[in-house]
């Protein structure tokens, strides 16, 4: 054991409630989990850096001393951000609703807006959410008048579930916890992915938990290699949609990698103005490992099918340099 760590390892009860972006690491003499430092802050065994991010303690020429500071390790890539640069494990906003981090040239977000309903209560029995002029996230209103039924059917029930209106369901019948039924999952679709190429990240809101409450959910996502885009090779082909891996490779989240060989299917490019992009997806959740042995899941989108298509609003970089060299954008 280090002389910089405790004889004996005391820990809170409950893990640490870190900032959104923020994550919870074991410190360096591997005895509890706490907020790991960020880019420029302070560090030491007891508070590392988040390696996630690919930040490492920088102790200068001394290492004797206790104290160092949070930077970015040599190899990790710079992000491009709104026409911005950002250094690997540099974290900034994005307007006043998300909070981004450059992940070794991955942009990931994460939301400072809660999209979640608080309980039903006698005070609050319907709960919605409502945009107030001046404000950047959405309020709670207890408008006691919303959602109004007959008595019989005035029971508390949250608001992104449809009441039932069985004349046998009682007040006494819904307290019991009874997940969502099919009928009644609220899901939005997939979110575009963040990037266009190399690892980003997409979203969605679903109310599909026992609880039956609106959540935001990420996965990471890649539609293509940006050091492999390539055109058609084919006579006469302008797009080639969908193209597999050429061998399994391990997925990458910072400096962490997959414990499994994947062989995913990536998106082409196009060389006639169109843009690919995927047409069917799905979410695995995949188990990543770090250099220091920590284990995570993280749900990974896989592309099925891929489309060549007009719609250009999240421009891949071929096709982008293709439209700017015949002057159409």
């Amino acid at each position: 054991v280090s002389a910089s760590c405790p004889a004996v390892c005391e820990c809170a009860a409950q893990p640490p409630a870190c900032p959104p972006g923020v994550s919870a690491v074991p410190d360096s003499c591997g005895c509890c989990k706490v907020c790991a430092a960020q880019l420029n802050e302070d560090c030491s065994h007891m508070k590392p850096c988040d390696h996630h991010k690919g930040l490492e303690c920088n102790y200068g020429n001394d290492v004797t001393v206790a104290w160092g500071v949070c930077r970015a390790k040599s190899e990790g890539r710079t992000c491009e951000y709104n026409n911005r640069i950002y250094q690997n494990g540099e974290i900034f906003h994005a307007g006043c609703k998300h909070q981004c981090s450059c992940i070794d040239g991955a942009v990931g977000c994460t939301s400072l807006c809660s999209n979640k309903l608080p309980a039903a209560s006698p005070s609050c029995p319907f709960p919605r959410l409502v945009r107030i002029p001046g404000r950047c996230c959405f309020s709670v209103d207890c408008n006691k008048d919303t959602w109004l039924l007959p008595p019989k059917h005035q029971v508390l029930a949250h608001v992104s579930c449809l009441l039932f209106t069985d004349p046998s369901f009682t007040t006494a019948s819904a307290q019991t916890s009874v997940p969502c039924s099919h009928s009644r999952v609220q899901t939005t679709e997939w979110s575009q992915c963040s990037r266009s190429c190399g690892m980003g990240i997409s979203s969605r809101i679903t109310n599909e938990n026992l609880q039956c409450k609106l959540e935001k959910e990420t996965r990471i996502c890649t539609i293509r290699p940006c050091r492999s885009l390539t055109v058609p090779a084919k006579k006469g082909k302008h797009c080639s949609p969908t193209q597999k891996a050429p061998e399994p490779v391990r997925l990458s989240y910072g400096e962490c990698q997959s414990v499994r060989l994947y062989r995913p299917n990536y998106c082409g490019v196009c060389t006639n103005g169109r843009c690919c992009s995927p047409r069917r997806t799905r979410t695995v959740p995949v188990t990543f490992v770090c250099p220091d042995g920590e284990r995570f899941r993280k749900p990974t989108m896989f592309i099925q099918s891929c489309k060549c298509s007009r719609d250009c609003g999240h421009l891949n970089e071929a096709a982008l340099h293709y439209l700017k060299a015949t002057h159409i954008v």
